[in-house]
């Protein structure tokens, strides 16, 4: 029987070529199928916390000298690096425009400049109203239309022409969060569509789409709606936040999510946030589990997420690590879910820092030799990582 159309018709060349011929052939056949492999990012390029003017102890401009930490951040991993950081991102409420003398919209405008100071570029999440302290009696926690969240006088619109030169937003965070100020499908498709004009009216920035997040079920059929109510348009940039596939060490969710995009050969994804947890309020010291277990899981965890996460047929183009330091001013650790790579000093109070272990595959290209100052004294030992690169460890001295 003849082989059936252009897969045959590729089948019956291929039988009869030299078996090291099949295989170059195969492998550039690969690259023509799947050329979005090739945009991936090979490291973390991106910091996803709210805290970063914390690591100076105030701002970063106009503030006083850089703290240990702000001075390892600037020339280590934004200035020296090989691999160095090029995005930091922030989570804001839609309606931030609406009180620019409150904090929330202080505490934006400090992050912003201090980004900026120190050469990153900003990435805007729009999410819900009073979020971080934000008030704005004009408009709803959560917008019920459009107009409610594109407000030229307090909305989206107004953000815009408040902060003019950022380059890339995110229409709605996390919209398919069950628990939280969840959307429906149609609406924060909307949302895209809204930010996406607006963003365009004298200049076209990049407005990802989706930037859901994998550990609510409805995933699937969430996805699979607001790409339906996107009608026509077609969105190049899509966002997602696999802390699921990371901490359970599974590829399922994110599998989902890739098999759901609209245009699976083009479409760009984006780890707009992603982190491996160290403790959590039902994971830590507290509840039977050593600080030895806590540091292996985690690096367990960031080892899963640059090794397969981060790898074909996954082609993340951006990965923004969420958090690097550990939040100052926290009641206690692991209240709330914490995945920082970097923790406070024994007794800085923490200004000072110590590395946890799940650094090393995070920031792969990082010298050990930079933690020297802050490391605490212990024994050190060289091991691999999967790079190849040998590290010295003082982790596992350490409590935390």
């Amino acid at each position: 029987m003849r082989p059936a159309g252009r897969a045959g018709l590729w089948a019956g060349l291929l039988a009869g070529l030299a078996p090291g011929l099949v295989a170059t052939l195969a492998a550039a056949m690969t690259l023509i199928v799947a050329p979005q492999a090739l945009a991936a990012t090979p490291y973390v390029d991106g910091i996803s916390d709210q805290n970063l003017t914390d690591w100076n102890g105030a701002l970063w401009y106009r503030g006083p000298p850089a703290s240990p930490f702000a001075s390892f951040l600037d020339a280590t991993l934004i200035d020296s690096s090989p691999t160095p950081l090029r995005f930091a991102r922030y989570v804001v409420a839609y309606d931030l425009a609406c009180d620019p003398g409150g904090g929330a919209y202080q505490a934006f405008r400090s992050w912003l400049g201090d980004v900026r100071e120190i050469g990153l570029s900003p990435v805007v999440a729009f999410w819900y109203g009073n979020f971080d302290g934000n008030r704005c009696p004009r408009l709803p926690a959560i917008p019920s239309s459009v107009a409610e969240y594109n407000s030229p006088i307090a909305g989206v619109a107004a953000f815009m022409r408040a902060f003019p030169g950022i380059g890339t937003f995110e229409a709605w965070n996390e919209p398919n969060d069950g628990p939280g100020p969840d959307l429906p499908p149609a609406r924060a498709a909307d949302f895209w569509l809204a930010a996406t004009a607006d963003a365009c009216a004298d200049r076209c920035a990049t407005v990802i789409a989706g930037d859901f997040s994998d550990a609510q079920p409805n995933l699937a059929s969430y996805e699979r709606s607001y790409a339906a109510a996107l009608g026509r348009a077609d969105p190049p940039n899509w966002g997602i936040h696999p802390d699921e596939a990371v901490n359970d060490e599974e590829t399922t969710t994110l599998s989902d999510f890739y098999a759901g995009l609209p245009n699976q050969a083009a479409d760009r994804v984006w780890y707009t946030e992603v982190a491996a947890y160290y403790c959590t309020p039902t994971r830590n010291t507290m509840d039977g589990y050593s600080a030895a277990q806590l540091q292996q899981t985690q690096e367990q965890r960031a080892h899963f997420l640059v090794t397969t996460l981060m790898q074909y047929p996954f082609t993340p183009v951006h990965v923004f690590y969420y958090e690097f330091m550990y939040r100052q001013g926290r009641a206690t650790p692991c209240a709330v879910d914490d995945s920082a790579l970097f923790a406070p000093g024994p007794g800085s109070g923490g200004p000072a820092f110590v590395p946890r272990s799940a650094s090393q595959d995070v920031l792969p290209n990082v010298s050990p030799q930079s933690f020297a100052s802050s490391a605490p004294a212990g024994r050190l030992v060289y091991y691999p990582t999967f790079t190849g690169q040998i590290w010295a460890d003082p982790w596992h001295a350490t409590s935390f």
